[in-house]
């Protein structure tokens, strides 16, 4: 495939309705904290996009051990929710890594108003090309990679992975939440995986294990969280249609109408049985 089919852009990718209106994400601070300095743990209910909440990230700061000496590549980081929990509760340094512009530039803003930026940097790109040097960094640099729910934009899988396994120090932790085919798609799931979602070229699990294996990662632990997300996903459409008059009232009903698609979108895909939800944890290896 060719890098414009391998790599989501600016553009492409609002077709996402998740990805437009990110007006209200600025409208929704501004409501809750107005312009005082915000904690990080209660902006995360507005700015983290992920299944399960902080209990996620806390998973991530187990699973990698995370401290103070740890430093963590989060690749597709969006407004920045993961990366400021993690180094607030865990003291590690996050690098935030996002393609599209304006979301950056929010994520951006917010970590300074959570006076996290000495612990949070956000960089603007993609990690199949993205330069460690403008960092000050070169290959194997970081402890840790996590992503949530950003691999699925990316099909050309082995080249994503090759280029996280060229990011982790050896020993390094992959953790990556994300979806896979379970069995075979009907032709209107592959219409709202490739519209709705921005998803293309879903791997089975063998394939996303072996996918794994060749770019250098060992221990590899393919947890199923199917049945959790499908569960999560329609406990957020089910509360966000209970609180539809308050949205509207605070973003409009374009804004509503616009989320509103997204999320009964994924609660359809789920249901149809044919989309899984997975959690991958693995290491590179040592040599």
């Amino acid at each position: 495939m060719s890098p414009s089919q391998d790599v989501p852009n600016d553009d492409a990718i609002k077709t996402m309705k998740l990805y437009t209106h990110v007006e209200r994400i600025q409208r929704e601070v501004k409501s809750r904290f107005g312009s005082e300095a915000i904690d990080p743990i209660a902006l995360s209910e507005i700015d983290c996009m992920h299944y399960e909440g902080n209990d996620a990230i806390e998973d991530v700061i187990q699973a990698i051990n995370l401290n103070s000496s740890s430093k963590v590549l989060d690749v597709g980081s969006g407004f920045g929710g993961v990366a400021r929990v993690l180094s607030a509760q865990s003291k590690c340094t996050t690098v935030a890594m996002e393609l599209q512009s304006d979301i950056h530039n929010c994520a951006e803003d917010l970590t300074k108003r959570c006076n996290l930026s000495d612990l949070v940097k956000h960089v603007e790109g993609d990690v199949l090309n993205y330069d460690l040097s403008k960092l000050g960094d070169g290959p194997s640099t970081f402890d840790g990679l996590v992503s949530f729910l950003v691999f699925l934009h990316i099909p050309d899988k082995l080249s994503l992975l090759n280029s996280c396994a060229n990011m982790l120090k050896a020993g390094g932790t992959l953790f990556v939440e994300d979806y896979y085919r379970r069995s075979s798609f009907t032709d209107a799931e592959l219409e709202s995986l490739s519209t709705d979602v921005f998803c293309q070229d879903l791997p089975t699990q063998d394939e996303y294990i072996a996918a794994l294996e060749s770019a250098g990662f060992d221990n590899i632990q393919f947890i199923d969280k199917t049945k959790e997300w499908a569960t999560f996903v329609k406990g957020r459409l089910a509360k966000f249609e209970g609180n539809k008059e308050s949205f509207i009232s605070s973003h409009g009903e374009p804004t509503y109408a616009s989320l509103h698609y997204f999320y009964k979108s994924v609660v359809t895909l789920f249901v149809g049985g044919n989309l899984g939800g997975v959690r991958i944890i693995a290491s590179k290896k040592e040599s």
